[in-house]
């Protein structure tokens, strides 16, 4: 035992001895490295190589290499505005933008905030740094363009996740989070209602020409307030769905994502109302086009080429606009060295002081327009429709008004007893009354043709008085079938 015990004890100090040597060993080198390198970076590093083995992190910066702004960015910032997290945030961001209506809370640099992603959590991080002036440019100093004023700040939103989880959620997570960003920004953003500018009176904007001015989009007309049929009204918003839904559809079958519509009918039928409603109703932009301003087939190109997807594109009373009739168009292939050079040039003003007053005709072709519409260019976008309006669906040219031009054709007459009973809802807050009956008899009348418009026009003189309004209206209905009685006799 004695032996044992002796060999025991000679074993525990080897062993100590060896311990002690190898502290005393990394002492200095841990000295050494004390001399040559600062121990709260060593301890840095140390912590990043375990953090990495652990952690992931992806950068969005905020521009991508040039001066625009990172669409990533942005939609990660709207994003992370309206996840249930970002009420949790201890510091955020609060502005104001020109044009807004309301005021926008973002994160705050350095504070990171929780999110989950199909149970998998991650983190985000906005990081500021400041951005570094080449000497002797002064970072306050101003250019001409819009451009030139840089924030003085590098902004970037960090994305942390655990490593194990990078190929499970890391594309779907950021396209998820695009799809939001992309439903969020069609709810809160302002739509705008453009219209073009002559040709001499282009605005200049970041040094570049705008085509297009545009003020804000308010029209308050909607499907439930708009004067029509029922089941035409029905049909419309089901189409309108299916083609704003129709992305894959549209894809898989090779065509342009577009949608035309030839709205006609008598003055007064409800045909803006009904753009209106389409443009609130999908939550679109609305351009304006004013052919008359419109030089060449160029210029229309030019125009289309800035419109943006999910608009309207709206060119009302084509029959007064165009040269679009088989007589006036044979007219012009007799002159058709003047055609060419019309659609390549504007043509002086000094030489229409030398013609008779007329109307003001557009200088597009009718072919220009149906490239415009139906051709190649019209595919430089997506998501948009196309929406003609006319009085006189047969003054129009048979190649504009064809089987396949318009996808649908909507036609706005007159007043219907159905359509009167919505404007006496909106006017007058009656769903029924005694002398309906009396409106409902004399609207049957053939020769009684009034306009909604018409109507509407009783009907907000004699708001306050419902029995005096609707007695108004019997009125008018009389004179109108007296008078449609005359004219047939």
């Amino acid at each position: 035992r004695g032996m044992v015990g002796n060999m025991n004890h000679s074993s525990y100090y080897y062993y100590f001895s060896v311990l002690l040597g190898i502290a005393a060993a990394v002492g200095h080198a841990l000295a050494l490295i004390s001399h040559w390198v600062d121990v709260d970076v060593a301890v840095g590093w140390v912590q990043k190589l375990l953090w990495r083995r652990r952690y992931i992190s992806l950068q969005v910066e905020e521009q991508d290499g040039s001066a625009t702004v990172n669409e990533l960015f942005l939609a990660v910032q709207l994003y992370l505005s309206h996840s249930p997290a970002f009420h949790t945030a201890h510091n955020l961001n609060a502005a104001f933008p020109k044009g807004a209506t309301s005021i926008s809370l973002t994160l705050a640099a350095h504070d990171p905030l929780y999110d989950t992603f199909q149970g998998r959590p991650v983190w985000w991080i906005l990081k500021s740094t400041e951005r570094k002036h080449p000497p002797g440019l002064d970072q306050y100093s101003h250019r001409s363009d819009i451009t030139a004023h840089r924030p003085d700040e590098r902004r970037s939103l960090c994305l942390v996740l655990l490593h194990k989880d990078k190929s499970l959620i890391l594309p779907a997570y950021l396209q998820h989070i695009l799809e939001r960003a992309k439903s969020l920004s069609l709810q809160r953003r302002e739509r705008l209602l453009y219209t073009n500018m002559k040709s001499h009176m282009y605005m200049v904007w970041g040094g570049r020409r705008s085509l297009w001015a545009s003020v804000p989009f308010k029209h308050p007309s909607t499907f439930d307030t708009l004067a029509i049929d029922p089941h035409i009204k029905k049909k419309i918003m089901e189409d309108l769905t299916s083609f704003a839904q129709g992305a894959a559809f549209y894809r898989r079958a090779g065509r342009a994502w577009k949608r035309g519509y030839l709205l006609y009918g008598p003055p007064g039928t409800g045909k803006s109302s009904m753009i209106a409603a389409m443009a609130n109703f999908l939550q679109y932009d609305v351009y304006d086009l004013e052919l008359t301003e419109v030089t060449s087939n160029a210029h229309l190109r030019n125009l289309l080429i800035k419109t943006s997807n999910k608009s309207i594109i709206v060119i009302e009373d084509i029959d007064c606009s165009l040269h679009l009739t088989d007589t006036i168009s044979r007219a012009q292939g007799s002159n058709s060295r003047r055609s060419r050079r019309d659609e390549d040039e504007d043509e002086d003003d000094d030489d229409d002081d030398e013609r008779p007053p007329q109307r003001k005709l557009s200088h597009v072709t009718l072919s220009g327009l149906l490239n415009f519409t139906d051709g190649l260019w019209s595919c430089c976008g997506d998501e948009r429709i196309f929406v003609f309006t006319t009085n006189h669906i047969d003054k129009l040219d048979p190649a504009l008004v064809r089987s396949g031009r318009m996808d649908m054709h909507i036609h706005l007459s007159y007043c219907t007893y159905e359509a009167f009973k919505i404007l006496a809802a909106n006017y007058l807050c009656l769903s029924e009354h005694k002398l309906f009956e009396h409106v409902h008899a004399a609207l049957d009348d053939a020769h009684v043709k009034i306009t909604p418009a018409e109507v509407t026009e009783v009907l907000t003189r004699e708001r306050t008085d419902p029995q005096a309004a609707l007695e108004c209206l019997l009125e008018e209905l009389h004179k109108e079938k007296t008078n449609s009685e005359k004219q047939n006799n």
